[in-house]
């Protein structure tokens, strides 16, 4: 008998860390405007939640043993190691800078959906001539954020108003580039499309189930044929609802929030989730929310009280005392699951810092990011790479050279033999913007040639092979040589 009364002690904390994880989940996915109009619901939900009221001190951003976080470059350079069971000491509350001025969302630019778009296309090192593409497709997406003319249509505009011969395989290519840019979804040229790029960024279980339906099974989910989709699943009816609930929580159109009330004018505000400040060879960290400070509200804190002292005798008080210790504990459990998500997000952007030591101390050189994938931060931080991939998802930090997102940190690595024989693992964005920049700068009546790339990348340390070059220039979507040749002759 104890040993089954063991099993299922053991089975309800299971289920009971399985329901904290799902929702610290959509807790860290969400960027800060998300989630003080989430805490503002909740306010408004339950009555056993209550906003401080002039609070007495004021909240920053800290470690995990509370202090600010301020290192060097050669601290940032050693690994740290995290506990698991330590919380920052601070209260939970609205989050302040280390200048204790509470933070105001910013207009990035002008912040027309245009600007905040080519901002996130600048950072690829854009051509001239796709700079005028990406405008042109920029300009023609609506105000609901889809892309309702075809590349062709496009290619036509570039070429007669702007007097740049255009193909459809350039409007394509740059497209692409569109496609992966924030907010997720932009640009689709459908509906079923837009749910797509949205899925396709995220890495949980149930987002690779919902992807599988967006993409394989659409028409029998807009029909509702829900029983359908199980059985070419083979899924069960509770995995159907998460799926259902993962596919609601999709934005099906990315540009409304652009658009204005007078005209769809796309205008956006960007709201950094973290800002990082630098003074001479130290960085600080910050935290940013306006979110406010949250406690059990004292009327249902001392209704409790009473009935502790005094035990409810009615059916009435014992319904009243049953209720409120629901809303209570309700409220509690919401509390601590936005400490969670404060502490699980700033460590999570603290490792990244930590892994990228050199791009932060050289004003943001892109060509010095280091390989990095989801798993790296899951092995500093302890947290899933599930929640990690929601954590960086749609989040931005705000540094002394401009705002990034956090998603643009992330590379894969490209083992190699430096000159000394060490092997050394270089990122392969890095090799990549090398590669466009070579590219962009060539002389365009003599292209340059896979094995010239290959050698003048090998001169900037970038030891690949010609094979690996052309497999990066195809993901870049830069055509052969000979191609480019050809073009250019037109």
């Amino acid at each position: 008998m104890a040993v089954k009364q063991g099993l299922t002690q053991k089975t309800e904390q299971r289920q009971r860390q399985v329901m904290i994880q799902r929702q610290l989940g959509s807790l860290v996915e969400k960027n800060t405007l998300e989630i003080e109009d989430e805490v503002r619901k909740e306010l408004d939900d339950n009555p056993a939640l209550e906003e401080v009221v002039n609070p007495d001190e004021k909240v920053n951003s800290t470690d995990e043993e509370g202090r600010d976080f301020k290192e060097s470059s050669d601290d940032l350079q050693r690994n740290d190691e995290w506990s698991e069971g330590t919380l920052p000491q601070r209260r939970y509350g609205g989050t302040v800078n280390n200048n204790d001025q509470r933070y105001e969302p910013v207009l990035v630019s002008d912040e027309t959906l245009m600007d905040v778009l080519m901002q996130q296309l600048y950072e690829q090192d854009l051509t001239e001539h796709d700079e005028v593409i990406a405008r042109h497709i920029i300009g023609n997406i609506d105000g609901q954020g889809y892309l309702r003319r075809p590349a062709r249509s496009i290619a036509d505009d570039v070429t007669f108003k702007e007097g740049v011969m255009v193909e459809t395989s350039d409007v394509e290519r740059v497209l692409n580039m569109v496609k992966r840019l924030d907010p997720a979804g932009i640009a689709a040229g459908s509906l079923q499309e837009c749910l797509l790029l949205q899925l396709q960024r995220k890495d949980d279980f149930i987002s690779r189930l919902a992807l599988h339906v967006i993409r394989d099974h659409f028409k029998a989910y807009t029909d509702h044929n829900y029983a359908r989709i199980q059985e070419a699943l083979d899924i069960d009816a509770d995995t159907m609802s998460d799926i259902r609930r993962a596919i609601r929580r999709l934005d099906p159109k990315p540009g409304a929030p652009y658009a204005t009330s007078m005209e769809e004018q796309h205008g956006q505000q960007i709201t950094p989730d973290f800002i990082i400040e630098e003074n001479g060879d130290e960085l600080t960290l910050s935290l940013y929310n306006n979110i406010p400070e949250l406690q059990i509200s004292q009327t249902y804190a001392q209704l409790l009280a009473g009935y502790e002292r005094q035990k409810p005798v009615t059916t009435a008080d014992k319904g009243i005392q049953k209720v409120a210790k629901q809303k209570v504990e309700k409220a509690s459990g919401y509390i601590n699951l936005l400490k969670m998500r404060q502490n699980t997000l700033y460590r999570i952007m603290r490792a990244i810092m930590v892994r990228q030591s050199d791009y932060f101390h050289h004003q943001g050189d892109d060509l010095l990011l280091k390989p990095m994938v989801l798993r790296d931060i899951s092995e500093d931080t302890g947290v899933d790479v599930s929640v990690i991939s929601r954590a960086t998802n749609n989040k931005y930090v705000e540094t002394p050279w401009g705002i990034r997102s956090l998603k643009s940190f992330f590379s894969e690595g490209l083992k190699q033999t430096d000159a000394q024989g060490n092997e050394v693992e270089v990122a392969t964005l890095a090799i990549k913007k090398a590669l466009q920049r070579l590219v962009d700068n060539e002389d365009p009546a003599d292209p340059l040639s896979d094995d010239r790339l290959c050698d003048m990348l090998l001169q900037q340390g970038f030891k690949i092979a010609r094979r690996t070059v052309a497999k990066y220039r195809d993901q870049l979507n830069i055509d052969t040589a000979q191609k480019r040749r050809r073009r250019n002759q037109h």
